[in-house]
């Protein structure tokens, strides 16, 4: 009892009167706008301008802070407040980072950041995977029906870290199988992670997917098995972690549903929010 009073009472609980100051974004215009820290993080990562064409009338600060304000509110881009960049142009560089990959370099180098202030080691050895089936509101783009979650829309695949930071994601129609969209997120966690080892599956996976990594991939799958006669809600060992993050990410309102038409783009929402996550815990004092 006395070691999980020290836990609650010591800086690893978020609201205590010690923390609550490095959570505080009242001085911020809008909360989900960049702090001057987390922009400074930031900046040197994304892609600079090649030097032609009509100079920027926006800050790239601000058009940035602009798409944090609608993927954090959840609302439609022509509902942006006034004082923010135009949505067409929050909209159309949104566009750009996701078509140019650049969420997909961005959300690595900003992990091997918040692991090294952590204490560890830069590179991950250790990835869970998991899926999440969420409905589609899209007007158009692939979607499909998943029969075990009664779902009608699109399944993210998400790989993590031992500590939940997002590693890959792939989305995919919600009638592809967890194993069938596993294997290629699984092949797109080798490429940015080279460093991992191991991959850590819950007790659903079959064979072909177990094979696909293992022997095609040379990784070591931990598969984490469904505690027998057990009812309900179950603590799992190394699982939990991909759900705690999962919840997490889709703090943020517009991952509640799909609303992008384009596969790629929904990956990309998820990208976003883990960098604004991200970020957050890196600037944190």
């Amino acid at each position: 009892m006395s070691a999980r009073l020290e836990w609650m009472n010591g800086p690893s609980l978020v609201w205590t009167a010690t923390n609550r100051p490095r959570y505080d974004r009242r001085g911020q215009r809008y909360p989900g706008d960049m702090t001057n820290d987390e922009w400074l993080t930031l900046e040197p990562l994304l892609s600079a301008a090649e030097g032609t064409g009509r100079p920027r009338t926006y800050p790239i600060r601000d058009i940035m802070n602009g798409i944090r304000y609608v993927q954090r509110y959840g609302i439609p881009w022509d509902a942006m407040p006034k004082d923010l960049p135009p949505a067409s142009l929050c909209y159309d560089d949104r566009r750009l980072l996701a078509d140019g990959g650049h969420m997909e370099r961005i959300n690595p180098h900003l992990v091997m950041m918040d692991r090294e202030k952590s204490g560890q080691e830069a590179s991950p050895t250790l990835a869970m995977v998991d899926a999440q089936a969420v409905k589609c509101d899209a007007p158009q783009g692939e979607r499909g029906y998943d029969a075990g979650k009664k779902v009608l829309g699109r399944k993210r695949h998400l790989a993590v870290d031992s500590d939940g930071r997002l590693l890959a994601v792939m989305v995919t129609p919600a009638d592809v199988q967890d194993q069938e969209g596993g294997i290629p997120l699984v092949k797109r966690l080798v490429r940015l992670c080279p460093w991992i080892t191991t991959v850590v599956v819950d007790g659903g996976s079959k064979s072909r997917f177990i094979d696909a990594v293992q022997a095609g991939m040379n990784r070591v799958v931990d598969m984490v098995l469904w505690p027998q006669f057990a009812k309900g809600f179950v603590h799992l060992p190394k699982g939990w972690r991909i759900e705690q993050s999962i919840g997490a990410l889709t703090v943020s309102r517009r991952l509640k549903l799909d609303y992008d038409t384009l596969l790629h783009i929904s990956a990309a929402a998820m990208l976003f929010a883990s960098i604004t996550r991200i970020l957050a815990s890196i600037t944190m004092k």
